[in-house]
């Protein structure tokens, strides 16, 4: 969906506020505009504080990673302005949650395969004794929307084990284990298999395919974004981040018509050889036997943080105005990768997640903004994502790719 001109235009405006009074002020100014969006502010100094255990950390072997650039946050939306102006404040009820990575979901398949079992929680007790941690909500939706993507060709059976393994790990009483050594569950073993279930065909029905078919174009986006970006490194090595940012540009113009300012930077942070992507693109070698299920892997982390911005407007109720999830991964190097550049704020127009990045990159980059943002490149990758053979481009790509790794 297109959001209107004018919407633009005054979201843009509340992203160069800096505080609430000045987001205030401005959503006053502009409320026709801006009275269909929520915005989320993180924020050094108001709002409120998520609790401890919600706040980033990096000092496990897991990371929790809150995609905005502090652990205080306030929100900015008609019903929250309308309040403000007549009591000087607004209550409201907010979701917390941490979304489980696909590698964190696969670590609990060892620990929990039937009812009854004893588990062996060594490996992962850090994470185990966190996820019970009061404060602490989680779910698996990153896991479940990438497998729905590849319904068709994943080991089903290993994807139900997953599931299985997952409910019966949030039904299992840790406290009884921990103290005692008793296997104990919260609910009946036939509730957890109904449970168990519904959820695996939940994920492979048409409902949930279409609920986030976006999401499965988005990772087929930011993967032919990638290999390109490889093909370029692999071709010029040698030569500078600037020209290869620049060739990497006229391929979003002319072959893939679609921008996306956090994975750009990714790619100029790689041409650069920054050291926090080393971690992140370390498997991706010309002599890799399977560079492309590694590039498209990479493609799916990069569209999980997308997905999570996305789940900022999932109420569960009604009297939840917006949610914050985090992500939990065991990944060092997107760690890594989502530390470069953090959201400052995220705005909502309709449920379309717009997030604002803290530091524009592209004005370090000069002829960067012209190549990106004219009229006549806006105009030019509209054209080019209407007339666009997704299934042909990548095969190019893949094809030109694989071409390099031979030489």
């Amino acid at each position: 969906m297109n959001i209107p001109e004018d919407v633009k235009e005054a979201i843009n405006e509340m992203f160069l506020c800096k505080n609430l009074t000045e987001h205030m002020a401005c959503f006053q100014h502009f409320y026709e505009e801006l009275k269909d969006c929520t915005f989320v502010v993180f924020s050094e100094d108001e709002g409120t504080e998520l609790p401890e255990a919600l706040h980033s950390n990096y000092d496990n072997d897991f990371a929790i990673i809150n995609i905005g650039s502090t652990n205080r946050y306030y929100a900015v939306n008609s019903e929250i302005y309308k309040e403000m102006l007549r009591t000087g404040g607004s209550d409201y009820y907010i979701d917390v949650c941490v979304e489980l990575d696909t590698q964190a979901v696969s670590y609990l398949k060892n620990i929990f395969e039937e009812y009854n079992q004893i588990p062996d929680c060594d490996k992962i007790r850090k994470m185990i004794e966190y996820l019970q941690l009061p404060e602490v909500n989680y779910s698996c939706v990153p896991y479940l929307v990438e497998n729905a993507s590849k319904k068709d060709v994943i080991n089903k059976i290993e994807c139900y084990k997953n599931i299985k393994s997952f409910m019966l790990f949030k039904a299992f009483n840790f406290t009884n284990f921990w103290n005692d050594g008793e296997c104990n569950y919260d609910r009946q073993e036939e509730d957890i298999q109904i449970d168990v279930d519904g959820l695996y065909n939940d994920m492979l029905s048409e409902i949930f395919h279409q609920t986030y078919n976006n999401f499965f174009e988005m990772q087929k986006a930011i993967y032919m974004l990638l290999l390109k970006t490889i093909c370029i490194e692999f071709l010029n090595p040698k030569k500078s981040a600037k020209n290869k940012i620049m060739t990497l540009f006229d391929f979003v113009n002319e072959q893939l018509g679609f921008i996306a300012v956090r994975e750009l930077e990714v790619c100029y942070c790689y041409f650069n050889h920054d050291e926090m992507t080393k971690k992140f693109f370390k498997k991706v070698q010309r002599n890799s036997n399977d560079l492309l299920d590694t590039i498209n892997g990479m493609a799916w982390d990069l569209t999980h943080i997308r997905l999570i911005e996305q789940q900022f407007m999932f109420r569960p109720t009604d009297e939840v105005r917006f949610a914050i999830h985090m992500l939990l991964t065991f990944d060092n190097g997107l760690k890594e990768i989502l530390q470069i550049n953090p959201i400052e704020q995220i705005a909502f127009y309709e449920e379309i997640p717009i997030p604002n990045l803290k530091h524009f990159w592209v004005d370090n980059v000069p002829g960067a903004k012209e190549k990106l943002l004219s009229e006549e490149n806006r105009h030019k990758r509209r054209q080019t994502f209407d007339k666009m053979d997704v299934d042909k481009l990548m095969s190019i790509l893949e094809e030109e790719l694989l071409g390099l790794c031979m030489k």
